[in-house]
């Protein structure tokens, strides 16, 4: 097929094995999550510590994916995934070695660059599809998140029979794997020919153009930073405050990851048709009316109900905050992608610190819901139509 027509309609290829490498890198970069039990008892840990492990490697997950996104929009999503599978595969495969707290660490933080993945993917999706198609395939790409589940549904049943430092290694493979397969089977969008390619300098002018990219930020610190929260700390709380074992909470908190991945779709789907603000008003109201429902002593089937119900709120939220960035930065999506990805990042570094800690103090999670509920009256109160009034305009940088 000509490039240019492909550049059009889309390339199938291209999306499939984004989706499978991100969530390859998503596999590993939430190992630690249904590990935290095994290693808790090994290492004597204390909830703080604990949830400074889980959020280790979101930090350079985090941090990274602002200058990733920029390499991505300069030197193509082929080569920077395909290194970054490759960088990943060596801290996370010699993590099965860890015989200490602080060596995991050293470790969890090098291997959390896989988790600037996401800033990778999404310029090189949405390069190759039209506006109209693109929230939908950016959208079926945030399915990759799904590989949170492969970890915590995954992870337990190996580490009781193999031993949890054989699960590193196991982990590990498919990440130098995918890094072959992504070199030789993918490629990048055609781009203009004749065009002088932008300097580093010149993809990072965006971050001064829009005030547009901070409120994104601020939603997607709330969406995605509230997914991978509760993704690593579900299993404690089941564990702890309904007695489940590792392996059942596990598996109850690997549906929670399916219900945000999938609903992420959904959010795409729902981004090219009606007006982001509205659907960023109604999931933030419903987000805070479940936390401060969680507050109460509810039983487990109920909690799972609420839990699940907001995962599908988040995983909306996820899908239309990129379809929106797609949408408005064209030519920049992977430099503001980048930023808003870790801002999201950054939502999941600080978050299980803060509720590891509350846990900590007070020996509850309720104050945790009620914390993190703060965010979500955060976000409300910048959804006020002069503040958010370039969502509906065509003023936005890089929309012609």
């Amino acid at each position: 097929m000509n490039p240019t027509v492909q550049a059009q309609t889309g390339n199938l290829k291209v999306l499939v094995l984004a989706t499978i490498a991100f969530a390859t890198c998503f596999a590993g970069w939430a190992l630690f999550s249904p590990l935290a039990a095994y290693l808790k008892v090994d290492f004597k840990l204390s909830s703080t510590a604990v949830g400074l492990l889980l959020a280790t490697p979101v930090l350079l997950g985090s941090i990274a994916r602002v200058p990733i996104g920029v390499l991505t929009d300069k030197f193509g999503g082929r080569r920077v995934f395909s290194m970054l599978l490759l960088f990943g595969f060596f801290p996370m495969f010699i993590a099965g070695f860890a015989h200490s707290y602080g060596f995991l660490l050293v470790c969890g933080f090098f291997f959390g660059i896989v988790g600037t993945s996401f800033a990778i993917g999404i310029p090189q999706v949405s390069q190759w599809y039209p506006k109209e198609k693109q929230g939908l395939a950016l959208g079926i790409y945030g399915v990759g998140n799904i590989g949170s589940a492969a970890a915590t549904f995954g992870a337990p049943f190996l580490a009781e029979s193999l031993g949890w430092n054989k699960v590193f290694m196991i982990y590990a493979i498919p990440l130098l794997v995918m890094a072959f397969v992504y070199w030789f089977f993918s490629a990048d969008a055609p781009k203009p020919v004749n065009i002088k390619p932008p300097t580093f300098r010149d993809k990072i002018k965006v971050y001064k153009s829009s005030n547009l990219i901070w409120i994104f930020c601020l939603f997607y610190f709330m969406t995605f930073g509230f997914f991978v929260t509760f993704s690593l700390w579900l299993p404690s709380y089941f564990r702890d405050f309904y007695k489940l074992t590792p392996v059942k909470a596990g598996s109850l908190t690997s549906i929670f990851v399916f219900a945000t991945t999938f609903s992420r779709i959904l959010g795409g789907y729902l981004g090219d048709r009606i007006p982001g603000r509205r659907i960023l008003i109604v999931l933030s109201i419903a987000i805070l009316s479940i936390l401060v429902f969680l507050n109460m002593n509810v039983s487990l089937m109920t909690s799972l109900t609420v839990f699940y119900l907001m995962g599908v709120c988040l995983g909306i939220g996820n899908g239309v905050v990129f379809k929106l960035v797609a949408e408005y930065f064209p030519k920049d999506t992977g430099a503001v992608g980048g930023m808003v990805g870790a801002a999201g990042g950054l939502g999941g570094f600080f978050l299980p610190i803060m509720l590891g800690t509350i846990r900590d103090y007070t020996n509850n999670y309720s104050l945790g819901f009620i914390f993190v509920s703060l965010v979500c009256l955060m976000c409300l109160s910048f959804m006020e139509e002069k503040t958010i009034t370039k969502m509906h305009t065509k003023k936005a940088v890089g929309v012609t």
